[in-house]
């Protein structure tokens, strides 16, 4: 098996956040575990041209290492091709890893994705965008441009910027009037978020994956009603201690394709796997079925 292996040289694992890994270790496990591995440097600026490259060198599989928003750009890039994606979890959640069954220990993943096997799964795409975990508009991303500005303006620890930045979007809650449209009718509601899962979101926050099925060929979009705080703290203490689609006061409803619209006077603020992108007022969404080749370990890994 032909292998390429690109690592964002600031994903968190390689800067000592976790378990700290340097590239010649990464390379050197994937030779203890009897597969050579061309590394290709992964400036953090230039991975969508890095990952491109590797794409026209026609390899078998491409592994790559970072968090959720590299595997994303990653999987774009990779998308309706027979190249396989390996998914070497050096991020900080790692949620796409663990969803596909992977130990999150990279030196445990590496034997795990060399002896595994290839299948295919369904991405998401919104205007054009591809996303392998969710999309969010709403509260969510709103915490999030928080959070890099207090990081930019006081050096702040990544998980103490975001505390501070959910607890100010949360005391100033805003709702957006959206309508949502798919081929079996439309809805229109004021809601503090929209969530939209690659496939159905049933798993415990908690627990060591979210999603139990990665190919059904459906996005999940959920919301809420409630508006009101406490109901929203329950809404978000019932979401770690049941599986997250059974909560009260949270709506589900089960797409292949739709569009949001923004009724309100601001366009939609957004996060896809994690990292902000552009606001629209419109947004298209689609799920794109068994469209991209990943590694699995034979095994799935145990909480």
């Amino acid at each position: 098996m032909r292998a390429l292996l690109i690592l964002n040289d600031a994903a968190g694992s390689l800067n000592g956040d976790r378990d700290a890994a340097s590239p010649a270790e990464v390379v050197a496990a994937f030779a203890a575990a009897g597969l050579p591995v061309g590394l290709r440097p992964g400036p953090p600026a230039q991975l969508t041209a890095t990952f491109r490259a590797a794409v026209q060198e026609r390899p078998e599989v491409i592994f790559v290492g970072g968090g959720d928003g590299t595997i994303s750009t990653a999987a774009g890039c990779l998308v309706d091709t027979p190249i396989a994606l390996g998914v070497l979890p050096l991020g900080t959640l790692n949620h796409f890893a663990r969803d596909l069954g992977l130990p999150t220990p990279w030196r445990d993943a590496i034997p795990a994705l060399v002896g595994g096997s290839t299948r295919t799964i369904d991405v998401g795409e919104i205007n054009g965008r591809v996303f392998i975990n969710n999309c969010s508009l709403g509260s969510y991303p709103e915490a999030v441009r928080r959070r890099d500005a207090l990081r930019r303006a006081h050096g702040s620890g990544k998980w103490a910027a975001m505390a501070l930045a959910s607890i100010a979007v949360f005391r100033r809650l805003r709702r957006l009037r959206v309508r949502i449209e798919s081929p079996s009718g439309h809805l229109a509601l004021r809601t503090p978020f929209v969530f939209i899962g690659n496939n159905a979101y049933s798993g415990h926050v908690l627990g060591p994956n979210l999603r139990p099925q990665l190919d059904a060929g459906q996005l999940w979009i959920y919301t809420t009603r409630a508006h009101r705080r406490l109901a929203l703290l329950r809404l978000a203490w019932q979401s770690l201690v049941r599986q997250i689609d059974a909560a009260d006061a949270l709506d589900a409803h089960p797409v292949r394709e739709t569009v949001i619209t923004s009724e309100g006077p601001r366009e939609l603020p957004l996060a896809v796997d994690g990292e902000l992108v552009e606001s629209a007022r419109t947004l298209r969404c689609r799920v794109r079925p068994r469209a991209l080749h990943v590694r699995i370990p034979t095994a799935p890994a145990r909480a």
